[in-house]
């Protein structure tokens, strides 16, 4: 196989996997909803709505966290050492 296809062939199924991983905001919802469930709250009351707010801030808090740490990780994880 050429370097061209091999290079296409990667492209291709690095975007299927993208595409298989990816949460819709509806699945993203009723699992959060289910976290809710899971914890002892009953669907339609006030604390369980609360609930679904803080586990959706938790959730947005900690991609933001993943998010920064990987901006702000060094490109090269060697660099500054000697190799010794």
């Amino acid at each position: 196989m050429t370097t061209v296809l091999r290079f296409i062939l990667v492209l291709a199924l690095g975007a299927l996997t993208t595409c298989c991983l990816t949460t819709s905001p509806e699945q993203q919802a009723k699992r959060n909803e289910e976290r809710c469930v899971n914890r002892g709250y009953k669907p339609g009351t006030p604390d369980f709505a609360d609930c679904v707010v803080r586990v959706e801030s938790e959730s947005t808090q900690r991609r933001e966290t993943n998010r920064r740490y990987e901006l702000e990780k060094p490109m090269n994880p060697t660099a500054g050492t000697r190799g010794y």
